[in-house]
């Protein structure tokens, strides 16, 4: 009697039935990294365009106005000083993931000294802008004293 070599309908099902089972194991972590990785990079391109925005008002000794939607999409404005003059876009994009602030619209400016204020006000104000919807999603901070970092 001859002994015939190969796999077995059987052997082939456990094996594609192992597979299946490692695949629905990893693919949900990878989705969850996939985010993770997402959000820090839209944390990172935010802390930039504010940074880019405070520099900007600095060096013109103008305001900057940066305002964030929900959405992720961002606009940067030259704000004027005077009555009736429109403001000009210098700068606009997309993060690639939702955003959370306390900051009333979204919206903060950069004074002459590089200060946060809220649009029209004269004052300092911290904030922050979260990025992602979970608790534990990476968070822009902008201090009092302008120091803007990402935590």
């Amino acid at each position: 009697m001859r002994r015939q070599e190969g796999t077995t309908l059987l052997e082939l099902l456990t094996v594609i039935a192992i597979m299946g089972i490692l695949a629905a194991v990893a693919v949900p972590g990878a989705a969850a990294a996939r985010r993770a990785f997402a959000g820090h990079a839209a944390a990172s391109k935010l802390t930039l365009v504010l940074r880019a925005a405070q520099a900007r008002a600095q060096e013109r000794m103008s305001i900057v106005r940066v305002s964030v939607a929900g959405d992720g999409s961002y606009v940067v404005l030259d704000v004027p000083a005077g009555e009736g003059a429109a403001a000009v876009q210098v700068g606009a994009g997309q993060l690639g993931a939702a955003v959370r602030t306390n900051y009333p619209g979204g919206a903060l400016e950069f004074g002459p000294r590089g200060w946060p204020c809220l649009p029209g006000a004269t004052s300092p104000r911290a904030g922050s802008f979260t990025i992602g919807e979970g608790s534990g999603d990476p968070r822009v901070v902008v201090q009092l004293a302008g120091c803007v970092r990402c935590t």
